[in-house]
């Protein structure tokens, strides 16, 4: 709002909108009212503010128009604007000026006279028009979007998406790798906030935030580009996928379906596991709880790292779980009648191991899930789904059909065998340690019922139980 100057003559306030200004330099809202002012010097009208309300819509409901707002409770004795359609633009709105029983002055649409029958009936004529023209507009650009859309053209009119240049095709190789890392960071089970903090880190900027004068990355800006259908190459229209685009992907189809269901699970925000997240644990998912059976996860307990099942029946300290079950699946390992079955039965093909394998197609299975919660959830749209689904249902096949000429054993040099195996036990990956746990041992996580953590040996935390090779 700007103060202007006042005399003794008959006031009036100016009110100048643009619905869109892509700039953001304002020169439409001030050229308004440059001519406004002219009008204002003919009348003989001496302008005590001026309001502006730039780049915003006068006919969605949920935009608020601050200087309109200021405005009506101001008591202006007359108003100005460029155009009538400027000021009001929905019946809604043509009421509460009327109320004010005040003259409206336009540039381009004459005077309305709002204190008499005649001049508010000409009034809510011009509107209705006018809402009648804005809304075949809104249909016409609606159908023009959507065959945009179904033919695979971007939408150049708004500001360039993240991973593309100006003419929203072109790849951008910068943006475009770190889309590649923040995707497989979400899938590795890293958090939003971290891919936020490497991409601010790196110095690159959203084009939208920085349109609007922002800085950092925001957790939201990142998950609307990890879930964007738009860099697996498709087009999408008001949320719903309506085929290949023209522009070239920047994700594989898997690994964006991935991070879409790890991103859209509902359990993501209320404190539940993350659909599709991979273990960040030894015994997360393998141990089970001595009360109620269900699987344990990693968590924290009045500081102290320790394995727990959904209803805390179980704080167990994640230091004595972990090197308990270590040391029980080495000496599983060299047991004599353990390691020749294994010797006898280990099959592989190209090094790839079932335990490769059966873990991949969990993760798939569990992305699977993930799409179809956030479905029902509200999360994505049914195409989205279905596109997903079909994507990560094909890859699952293929691994079915790969799982069915293995062993079923863990990963394991042919080279070093056994012997390797256990000397290198601290320094295997973490996945390959968990798939030998699981495989040699059934691990029970027991209560304390009411003892105090420090005075529970080992066994009274951990019961260890060895399968068979035969199970």
């Amino acid at each position: 709002m700007n103060m202007r100057g006042s005399g003794q003559q008959a006031e009036c306030d100016i009110y100048v909108r643009i619905s869109q200004d892509l700039t953001g330099e304002e020169q439409g809202v001030q050229r308004q009212e440059d001519k406004c002012r002219e009008l204002c010097e003919h009348l003989g009208l001496k302008v005590r503010y001026a309001w502006v309300d730039n780049d915003l819509s006068a006919t969605k409901k949920d935009v608020v128009r601050p200087d309109f707002e200021a405005l009506l409770q101001s008591k202006p004795q007359a108003i100005v604007c460029w155009h009538t359609d400027r000021l009001i633009r929905v019946t809604r709105d043509l009421e509460r000026v009327i109320d004010l029983g005040v003259n409206v002055y336009a540039v381009e649409a004459g005077h309305l006279d709002l204190s008499t029958p005649a001049g508010r009936a000409v009034a809510r004529t011009v509107t209705a028009w006018a809402t009648y023209e804005g809304e075949q507009k809104a249909a016409r650009q609606k159908l023009a979007n959507q065959q945009a859309a179904a033919q695979g053209r971007p939408y150049t009119a708004g500001i360039r998406p993240f991973g593309y240049g100006d003419d929203h095709m072109t790849i951008m190789a910068e943006e475009a790798a770190a889309i590649v890392q923040g995707a497989q960071m979400i899938l590795s089970g890293e958090s939003l906030s971290a891919v936020a903090r490497t991409w601010t880190a790196a110095g690159l900027r959203s084009p939208r935030g920085l349109a609007r004068g922002g800085d950092a990355w925001t957790l939201r800006g990142v998950k609307k580009v990890l879930t964007s259908p738009r860099y697996i190459g498709q087009s999408t229209y008001l949320g719903e996928v309506m085929g290949k685009a023209q522009w070239p992907p920047i994700l594989d189809p898997d690994v964006h379906y991935g991070v879409v269901a790890i991103l859209n699970s509902p359990e993501r925000f209320s404190g539940g596991p993350r659909t599709g997240r991979t273990p960040q644990t030894l015994v997360s998912g393998i141990g089970i709880c001595g009360e109620c059976t269900e699987t344990v996860s990693g968590r924290g307990y009045r500081g102290v790292p320790v394995y727990g099942c959904r209803k805390t029946h179980t704080h167990t300290p994640r230091s004595i779980v972990d090197d308990r079950v270590s040391k029980a699946t080495l000496a599983r390992l060299v047991f004599p009648d353990f390691l020749g079955q294994i010797l006898s039965s280990q099959t592989a093909q190209d090094g790839v191991s079932s335990a490769h394998l059966q873990a991949e197609a969990q993760v798939l299975r569990e992305r699977l899930d993930g799409l179809a919660t956030a479905y029902a959830e509200g999360a994505i749209s049914l195409s989205q789904m279905t596109a997903g689904s079909s994507a990560l249902q094909k890859k699952l096949e293929a691994i079915d059909a790969e799982l069915v000429s293995t062993a079923g054993i863990p990963p394991i040099d042919p080279v070093k065998g056994v012997a390797g195996l256990i000397a290198d036990w601290p320094n295997l990956p973490l996945p390959t340690r968990r798939a030998w746990v699981d495989f040699c041992l059934v691990v029970t996580l027991n209560p304390a019922k009411g003892r105090h953590l420090t005075s529970m040996s080992v066994d009274d935390h951990v019961t260890i139980e060895w399968r068979d090779v035969s199970e």
